[in-house]
């Protein structure tokens, strides 16, 4: 009995020099992704996730997964239309999924064609970076005093606007102490190296002083067992702090406090190429967002002058 397989029957031939299926394309595209091109774990499996969800809409449109040599613009586009309600952000990720896909079945000589490449996309609105004053960022550290893995925790996301996935994966190897740096390990398995304050050295001595005895060689561990903790948990972590601050209801999460980092950096007059480096993007504009806060605060604090350039205030009524 011949079956249907990935939009073209098993009788069929396979190999390199027949054109490969969907399914197959894409599995050569994440291996592509994740062994030469070094993305993270969670990057690949966003990937996977979106040409999966790519997969059902055009199966579900036309019968059958048509062969990547047979997906048109207009499909990809109507892929777009389809997700009605997603953010725009949500939308342009996946759009950026499927241009990453076609341009590598191109390059590899798999297909003729990108039909995702230069799409029509859904406007974003930039809101302004929300971070933490220093009173509200003292308390943090305050809550925080009284265990020296959860102060070690704070005052690290604070110094250093490290992602959160990169605060979980830094080893004891990573630091140097003595001379006050951080090795991390950031998206695509990009190294940096970024300098620990005196505050953020101190705060991770007294922890290391007092962590639990473990094999393992991540900084971070549990208490039940000393395993390698996961971002959910450091979630965990940081949400006890803000109950003990009464800043639970901030909203405050690991990347606000990264946003913190940034903007205070930029407002104390630090360029934003340095500031780029040490927040480990590839992109100098998405670190342009923290320009255009300050920009904001400026603003705002320039708009309290209108009454010494302004009309002049009404004569009293009394002489």
């Amino acid at each position: 009995m011949m079956h249907a397989v990935r939009g073209r029957t098993t009788d069929e031939p396979t190999g390199d020099s027949a054109s490969p299926t969907f399914d197959e394309a894409v599995e050569r595209f994440l291996d592509y992704v994740s062994s030469y091109r070094g993305y993270s774990r969670l990057t690949v499996r966003a990937y996977a996730c979106d040409l999966r969800q790519f997969r059902e809409f055009a199966e579900g449109r036309v019968g059958h997964m048509p062969a990547p040599d047979e997906i048109s613009r207009e499909m990809v586009i109507q892929f777009g239309v389809h997700l009605k309600g997603a953010a725009a952000l949500t939308v342009r990720r996946k759009y950026g999924c499927l241009s990453s896909f076609f341009g590598f079945l191109q390059d590899m000589g798999l297909a003729q064609a990108n039909p995702a490449r230069r799409l029509p996309l859904p406007r974003v609105s930039q809101p302004v970076p929300v971070c933490l004053n220093e009173d509200l960022a003292h308390r943090l550290v305050e809550a925080a005093a009284h265990d020296p893995r959860l102060k070690a925790l704070v005052i690290l996301l604070l110094s250093t606007g490290i992602r959160r996935s990169e605060a979980v994966g830094i080893t004891l190897d990573d630091l140097d102490l003595e001379n006050r740096q951080l090795l991390i390990r950031g998206k695509g398995n990009k190294e940096r190296v970024v300098p620990l304050t005196d505050e953020a050295a101190d705060a991770i001595r007294d922890y290391l002083q007092q962590r639990k005895p473990t094999q393992s060689h991540h900084l971070f561990v549990s208490t039940n067992g000393g395993h390698p903790i996961h971002g959910r948990v450091l979630n965990k972590w940081l949400d006890r702090v803000l109950q003990k601050a009464a800043l639970a209801d901030q909203g405050i999460t690991p990347h606000k406090l990264r946003h913190t980092f940034a903007t205070h950096l930029i407002r104390n007059g630090v360029d934003i190429r340095t500031v780029q480096e040490l927040l480990g993007h590839s992109d100098l504009e998405t670190t342009a967002k923290y320009l255009h806060s300050d920009t904001r605060t400026k603003q705002a604090a320039v708009l309290k002058l209108s009454g010494l350039i302004g009309s002049s205030p009404a004569p009293s009524s009394q002489s």
